[in-house]
């Protein structure tokens, strides 16, 4: 598992849509829980959402298993 905002600007999961990724999303406030794949940002990448996003939620990446 890893953190979006973690990983380098140019990194390939950063500029991969949400919709391709297993990813989460965590709120920083309220520790919920979400799938942003089902949400209108999906085909969004990392690098192009708005601070909003960036400053409130956390996007978790789970790495699949060879």
């Amino acid at each position: 598992m890893k953190l979006l905002h973690e990983m380098p600007v140019d990194h390939p999961a950063r500029n991969t849509a949400l919709v391709n990724l297993d990813v989460r999303i965590r709120c920083r406030h309220t520790k919920s829980m979400r799938d942003p794949r089902t949400w209108k940002i999906k085909s969004d990448t990392y690098n192009r959402l708005n601070d909003s996003w960036r400053n409130n939620f956390d996007f978790i990446v789970y790495e699949q298993q060879s």
